[in-house]
């Protein structure tokens, strides 16, 4: 009986520990097959996630590449939300809310206040976005089933800048009685000189009647100031949001159109010139009517769900989506753009000279154009014998063209010396605590400068995400607009030395930078000025205006100011993208193109010479062809011959490692700050006397990192090692696109890649794939409370009399 005892003792011994390996192979095996997933959604160039690695080893035993693609495997798995950024998924598309809230009193409660009749202000965006999207998709589904482009008029939705930007700020001050609430003097109390525009503001209790009528507000809904204009001066932060917000509010004029953007194509709808806030239409009824809520038997708690993305996909599942009109795409963008994959094409755009040709001629051709069809329609509405309706129907212009016709009189009206001044900006009033001057913010949209603490829940290191998430969101949604649309561009300046480097932008510029032919530039203009572009609903809510300067006709230089032709501007920050057209103009060209001159004009050839109206100047051969690339994750435009410009704006932005505070680390292929490197050295390994043989020793030290110091730096920081699992794979296929583009030290341009076959392969893995970053709706109002916890400690303000901000 002690035999058998024993036996079996030894038997379930060997059985737990057969179990226990088994259960280790099984892991392990189950390891491997999700990183060779993981790898093999991956391109076959060089990029980290492609290293073999033996899963059955301790970490301890593995080659330091592999142990790098064990990180970036965990950070895959993104166990406990431990990595929550690399998850761009949105985690908050939908909001329960009870109809009762929204909807006017109930006759049995006249007196009840709801968000109907309330005057305080009230923003969701999954509210607002549920609504129009049900909305569109029916008038589609009745005016417009094919979504032609020809029907387009017939898709027209209400509008109110309220329900799109978060203007909740302005409750501060609505909520007071009206004559106790702050007026035009508040606002520039602390500026830092007199405004030269005293009409810039009135008070709400100097207004009249028909003015408040022509607001379309009633006096109880308006703060104590309403502003018609920019002061254009310098002032503390709080007061020069409150002045974007009041003239958001109360005089912004609607866009013209709206355009939803789609991963194969796009929905358009026409806004009506009414400021009419969503609550005060039938929209909200027609929704709920549309769910079979009858809204007269609403009593007590009756809770729906607003969510965007379902209703999105409901849209998508009955109406196509409009892909690019052939008549539209006078570049031949879809050739590139629809033969994604196609290993044998040569993804670039040869662009024919006469695009940079847009002159005074162009603009009196226009005006013309336009004046003819207006003086058809005046007579045949006017004389009687000859009235006919196919007169008014093949001459009436669009609400674009009617705006364009204005604005090409208008600029023809001013000579360059003296237009006024188009963009304003939210100059910032600088202190000790806010060293942002408030050059890179649209005055009417900001929203808080990049890197300040404009109220006490948010932390420095949440700002440095929102900026990432901005500026990165802010490409994508321009060229997917312009992709979609056919409109021409590529990026410029400092951009395109980020692009240089490592295929992605700098994370310490907050500029973006595009040029244009100027031809191109016109017809943005003519198309699409005053659209308000909103983002793919599966990848966040977004929205960017597109506003076109008044004086873009005009190619010379300003007298003052109007340098920037055009501006992509997130409506939710007031950042933007700036855009300049190239072109014909009458100004002096510098002198070292004073040989291209004399070669041209030897030849008897055209002097294909361009500026914009910032004295950038570039010949043809420099920007074309346009060659098919990418910018964090975003496929782009890149001028021709990159090398020559780059070394001619930065002579030393091409071999510098280091700015202002941040080295270029090849082996990571990433920009990162001083601080988060150092950690992967000793002390005694790069101080030193002088701060210039300090950064030298720093410098040695990144070029020469080995990869068991590049695993260390990853593992011990997951904010670094989050961006290099988002980004590598990015950057790896920019290392590889360098090699091809430009001669062996990196210093020219490789001008001819028509016969290049790995060029044509490469370039087929240029597309664009999900989002990079995190919608920044989700983190701004949830993640960064969620998984970003602040540490409490004071907040410094400008000013101490400064009501604190509260959102409803």
């Amino acid at each position: 009986m002690a035999d058998f005892r024993q036996v079996r003792n030894v038997f379930l011994v060997v059985l737990f520990f057969n179990i226990c390996y088994f259960l280790k192979i099984y892991r392990n095996n189950k390891i491997q097959t999700e990183i060779l997933n993981f790898r093999h959604s991956y391109y076959n160039y060089y990029n980290d996630d492609q290293i073999s690695i033996g899963y059955l080893k301790e970490e301890d035993s593995l080659p330091e590449e592999q142990k790098l693609l064990q990180l970036l495997h965990d950070v895959k798995r993104n166990e406990n939300n431990t990595y929550w950024l690399a998850n761009a998924t949105m985690e908050y598309p939908s909001i329960m809310l009870n109809a009762a809230d929204f909807l006017p009193p109930p006759a049995t409660n006249p007196q009840s206040i709801t968000w109907y009749n309330n005057p305080k202000l009230y923003y969701e965006p999954r509210l607002t976005l549920a609504i129009y999207l049900d909305e569109l998709k029916h008038q589609l589904k009745l005016h417009n089933p094919h979504n032609s482009k020809a029907q387009d008029h017939l898709i027209k939705l209400p509008f109110s800048w309220s329900d799109w930007v978060d203007l909740t700020m302005l409750n501060t001050e609505i909520i007071k009685p009206v004559g106790l609430r702050n007026n035009c003097e508040w606002l520039q109390k602390d500026a830092n000189k007199r405004t030269r525009f005293p009409d810039f503001c009135k008070n709400l209790v100097d207004l009249s009647d028909e003015e408040i009528n022509e607001i379309g507000l009633s006096k109880d809904q308006l703060p104590g100031f309403i502003v018609k204009s920019s002061p254009m001066n310098k002032a503390p932060h709080m007061e020069v949001m409150m002045q974007g917000k009041s003239y958001l509010y109360a005089q912004q004029e609607n866009p013209l159109t709206l355009v939803f953007l789609t991963s194969n194509g796009t929905y358009e709808a026409q806004v009506t010139e009414k400021r009419e806030k969503l609550l005060q239409t039938d929209l909200l009824q027609r929704f709920l009517k549309r769910r079979k809520i009858d809204i007269k038997q609403i009593h007590g708690v009756v809770p729906v769900e607003f969510n965007p993305q379902s209703e999105f996909q409901k849209l998508l599942s009955t109406i196509p989506p409009r892909t690019l009109d052939p008549s539209d795409d006078l570049h031949g963008i879809s050739k590139i753009t629809s033969n994604k994959g196609d290993r044998n094409i040569l993804r670039q755009l040869n662009l024919d000279p006469s695009t940079f040709h847009y002159t005074q001629q162009n603009v009196e051709q226009q005006i013309a154009g336009y004046e003819t069809r207006l003086n058809r329609i005046e007579k045949a509405i006017t004389d009687e014998l000859n009235y006919d309706l196919n007169v008014l129907e093949t001459n009436r212009l669009t609400r674009h063209e009617l705006n364009h016709y204005r604005g090409l009189k208008h600029a023809n009206s001013f000579s360059v010396d003296v237009e006024p001044t188009y963009y304003k900006l939210a100059t910032l009033k600088k202190t000790q605590y806010n060293l942002d001057s408030g050059w890179h913010y649209e005055w009417r949209f900001f929203n808080g400068a990049m890197r300040y603490l404009k109220d006490d829940t948010w932390s420095y290191e949440q700002m440095e995400v929102r900026e990432q998430i901005i500026l990165d969101r802010l490409l994508r949604n321009w060229f997917k607009f312009a992709e979609a649309k056919g409109i021409v561009s590529w990026i410029a300046h400092g951009p395109l030395l980020s692009w240089y480097w490592d295929g992605l932008m700098f994370p310490f510029d907050i500029d973006i930078d595009l040029q244009m032919p100027s031809s191109e530039l016109n017809r943005l203009a003519a198309n699409y000025n005053m659209t308000l572009v909103i983002e793919d609903l599966n990848e966040g809510y977004g929205k960017y205006l597109i506003d076109c300067s008044t004086f873009i006709h005009h190619r010379n230089v300003a007298g003052r100011d109007n340098h920037i032709d055009a501006r992509f501007i997130d409506v939710d920050t007031g950042t933007y993208i700036d855009i300049t057209g190239m072109g014909l103009n009458d100004e002096k060209p510098p002198s070292h193109y004073d040989n291209y001159i004399k070669e041209k004009t030897a030849a008897n050839e055209s002097v294909e010479l361009y500026m914009d109206r910032r004295k950038h100047w570039l010949n043809y051969e420099k920007i074309n062809p346009l060659r098919y690339s990418m910018l964090g994750g975003v496929p782009v435009f890149v001028p021709n011959d990159i090398m020559s410009m780059l070394n001619q704006e930065y002579p030393k932005g091409t071999k510098s490692y280091y700015y202002d505070g941040y080295y270029y680390v090849p082996l990571l292929r990433l920009w990162l700050q001083e601080s988060k490197i150092l950690a992967a050295f000793k002390p005694e390994q790069y101080e030193a006397v002088t701060d210039e043989a300090r950064q030298e020793n720093i410098l040695e030290l990144i070029k020469t990192l080995r990869h068991e110091d590049a695993f260390q730096l990853l593992k011990s920081n997951k904010d670094m090692l989050t961006e290099y699992y988002l980004t590598q794979k990015y950057t790896g296929l920019h290392q590889r696109e360098k090699q091809l583009m430009m001669d062996e030290a990196a210093e020219r341009s490789v001008l001819d890649l028509e016969h290049n076959e790995q060029y044509n392969r490469l370039t087929s893995n240029f597309y664009i794939g999900p989002p990079l970053r995190k919608c920044l709706f989700d983190f701004e109002y949830y993640g960064r409370f969620k998984h970003m916890p602040k540490q409490i400690v004071p907040t410094i303000v400008e000013n101490d009399q400064v009501d604190k901000p509260q959102v409803y």
